[in-house]
């Protein structure tokens, strides 16, 4: 059974598995906090490059203060838009094009989009 073991951790040691990570992409300076988002949390509509939610965290001196779950989505030729768990639920915000977590999984997911003005298409 020892042998079994140590097999088992000389494979994943030795081999090129890839783990989920927390990736920082953003400190808001207005909070004083770090973001990182949870990228084993992307979820797409991959057939039609619509919508997406991930999951971030929100740190401060180290700690985790919360779990903040976002979801983008895109009508046909409209701006993209989000919402997060943090806000009621009534409404949708239009995506900036400073927005960091959606730069990050718009990148991880390989999707394009444009930005005309202030906005994000």
């Amino acid at each position: 059974m020892k042998k079994f073991f140590i097999a088992v951790i000389i494979f994943f040691i030795s081999s090129n598995i890839c783990f989920a990570k927390d990736v920082w992409v953003e400190h808001w300076n207005d909070e004083n906090v770090d973001v990182y988002v949870m990228d084993d949390t992307i979820i797409s509509s991959e057939a039609a490059k619509n919508y997406f939610s991930v999951s971030t965290k929100k740190v401060k001196d180290g700690k985790l203060l919360k779990v903040i779950e976002w979801k983008f989505s895109k009508y046909k030729n409209d701006m993209w838009r989000y919402e997060t768990s943090t806000m009621d639920g009534t409404h949708t915000t239009v995506v900036s094009p400073e927005n960091k977590v959606f730069k990050f999984c718009m990148n991880k997911l390989g999707w394009s989009y444009e930005v005309k003005e202030f906005w994000v298409y």
